[in-house]
């Protein structure tokens, strides 16, 4: 009779993009165990898992990130072991988009210092202070849940970090991502083949679907969504100044060139300015093309990262 294993001994698998992830600082969740492994090594990470599973020990838990076909591997030698699965946890690759940090501070960015150069004061762009990101990833399509912590993190940064404005950034893929059931279907050798399809279907339809052999990597891009947030000078109460939709059932809805977000140039300046008397309420527009790529890419990008997830090679 295979041992049993004792019911407070688990690996659980985790992935990058199990925490929330903050630009210059990780917030961990109190439920990670500190034997979180640190190895980028799929090798070394799952022969660590492995060791760990044989060893039964009672009262233990190790959290360590492997790829899917890893996983499913550690899976059958749990199998093996203790004729179940049940020593084993895992918290599923996100459905989020992959959008490298700082994109949307560098539209506004670039944005306010056009008109600080119209108007010959870009010396005041050194006063702006990009403070930093939040990023949420929703699991098992946990969009609610998600938006709620975001929510969360604009009073973090404009009542804790002080900053004037705050925006937050979110959209919705459909229909839902799933990984193959079969780990085998693809290789290691298939990436270059996988990369130039992605490649092709992003010069053609950017924000997906984005398929490779009869699977879909990343569903449409069915919403995105932009939400401005500012601090109100009298009460000194954050507020929502305003919601944006980019993108709807797929295609984007804004009409020109430009996208109007409430934001001007007396919002990213202190209040005590005087240099921008003159300027303070001129608008900052965010250029279409600019949150266009980024959105195109971030589709792109996530199909790429899942994929290479798969076969154990992010």
């Amino acid at each position: 009779m295979a041992p049993a294993p004792p019911v407070t001994t688990s690996v659980e698998v985790t992935t990058k993009y199990a925490n929330k992830e903050y630009n210059g600082l990780t917030q961990v969740p109190k439920s990670i165990s500190s034997e979180m492994a640190t190895s980028g090594n799929e090798q070394v990470s799952y022969r660590r898992a492995l060791n760990f599973l044989t060893a039964n020990e009672p009262e233990k838990r190790l959290d360590i990130r492997l790829s899917y076909k890893s996983f499913r591997g550690l899976e059958e030698q749990a199998l093996t072991l203790y004729g179940d699965k049940r020593s084993l946890s895992t918290r599923p690759q996100p459905r989020c988009m992959v959008i490298q940090q700082s994109n949307l501070q560098q539209a506004i960015s670039f944005a306010v210092y056009n008109i600080l150069v119209q108007h010959q004061k870009q010396e005041l762009f050194e006063r702006i202070v990009a403070v930093g990101e939040s990023t949420y990833s929703s699991v098992n399509d946990q969009v609610s849940e998600g938006y709620t912590h975001l929510n969360a993190d604009i009073l973090l940064w404009m009542n804790e970090f002080h900053c004037r404005t705050a925006i937050l950034f979110y959209n919705k893929e459909c229909p839902k991502f799933e990984f193959p059931g079969n780990a085998d279907t693809y290789s290691i050798n298939e990436r270059p083949a996988f990369v130039e399809a992605m490649n092709q279907i992003g010069r053609t339809t950017p924000f997906g679907p984005y398929r490779y052999r009869e699977h879909t990597w990343f569903g449409t891009l069915d919403t995105a969504v932009l939400e401005v947030f500012k601090r109100d000078q009298n009460t000194d109460t954050v507020n929502n100044t305003g919601t944006y939709l980019v993108v709807q059932n797929g295609q984007l809805v804004v009409q020109g060139d430009s996208l109007d977000i409430g934001l001007t140039i007396g919002d990213v300046l202190p209040p005590n300015e005087e240099a921008i008397q003159d300027i303070r309420d001129e608008r900052v527009h965010l250029r279409m093309n600019f949150v266009r790529n980024m959105l195109a890419s971030g589709s792109h990008d996530t199909a790429v990262s899942r994929f290479n997830h798969f076969i154990g090679e992010d």
